[in-house]
């Protein structure tokens, strides 16, 4: 098999797949999950200068087109999602969400500190998962509601 580009939204390896604990973790702790496409991206809110904070996650807004609503409840078609664009140690493992990406997104309300996010946030590696990765997104999702 030959893996396409790193970030080529189509690519699914193993090493994208997040372990099976920590996927459902997050899951557990996503206020919405839905697959779907990143329709466009954009800084968010006025831009701060660097030395206003350290580990400054420089957050941009990506709209998502929904295609599926897995958890929680969107209303209407797309979704605003917030990511962080910074390359600082605290946040370079972050997803960096760009135009035409295709995947399950775990929007979560806190960052990986447990601090609030301003709108639903893509913070952790494991809350941007490959569109292959739907069927066990859902598969976690049922035997997660179950216990």
């Amino acid at each position: 098999m030959t893996a396409g580009p790193p970030n080529d939204p189509q690519t699914t390896t193993a090493a994208q797949a997040a372990p099976e604990a920590e996927l459902a973790q997050r899951l557990a702790q996503a206020e919405i999950v839905v697959s779907g496409v990143v329709q466009s991206v954009s800084r968010y809110g006025a831009a701060r200068p660097n030395f206003l904070s350290t580990h400054d996650p420089q957050w941009w807004l990506a709209i998502i087109e929904v295609q599926t609503v897995e958890k929680g409840k969107v209303t209407g078609k797309t979704i605003q999602v917030l990511f962080s664009n910074s390359s600082d140690v605290a946040w370079f493992r972050a997803p960096k969400l760009k135009p035409g990406d295709r995947g399950v997104w775990l929007l979560q309300n806190r960052d990986p500190f447990g601090k609030p996010v301003p709108e639903l946030a893509v913070v952790s590696p494991h809350d941007s998962q490959p569109i292959g990765e739907l069927e066990r997104v859902r598969s976690l999702l049922k035997s997660g509601s179950k216990k």
